[in-house]
């Protein structure tokens, strides 16, 4: 069995190679910026389901008709001033090529901003794209990020 003599000069802690301090200060401004940037990044990027349903209701004048566009306008419900406000927090349209009630929805919801705990989803339909004064189709409630949701939706009401 060998022994190593601690007190040799090859095995003294003089002898071993040494760290700058710009290499050390390096290393840890590296780390901190690493931590910094992880925690700013509190994204959003989940995926909203549910489906659009008709609105029955025995008043209506006009049956719930589905449209060729559909467009989503997700609201983060928020306090400003002791008010209750909604600011939007993303919107998306698509072609629509159901004919009939329910419309199955998946939304991506990709956002660099943290995931809202209350949401207002508004829903429109029309058979043209774009903005237009009056949507055949509308509706809106709401919503949870964590479950399936149904959103009613009827013709607009004079």
């Amino acid at each position: 069995m060998s022994v190593i003599d601690v007190r040799s000069p090859g095995a003294t802690v003089n002898n071993m190679p040494r760290v700058s301090v710009a290499a050390i200060f390096a290393l840890v401004a590296a780390c901190v910026v690493t931590l910094i940037s992880t925690a700013a990044l509190g994204a959003c990027n989940t995926t909203l389901y549910g489906e659009l349903v008709a609105y029955d209701d025995p008043k209506q004048r006009f049956p719930v008709v589905p449209q060729k566009w559909l467009s989503f306008s997700l609201g983060e419900i928020v306090q400003e001033n002791g008010h209750t406000v909604v600011k939007t927090f993303q919107s998306f349209e698509f072609p629509n090529t159901r004919t009939t009630l329910p419309i199955p929805f998946a939304l991506n919801i990709d956002s660099p901003k943290d995931c809202p705990k209350e949401l207002q989803l508004d829903v429109t339909g029309s058979d043209r794209l774009g903005f237009h004064y009056e949507f055949p189709l509308n509706g809106g409630r709401r919503v949870n990020l964590e479950k399936f949701e149904s959103v009613r939706v009827g013709p607009p009401s004079f």
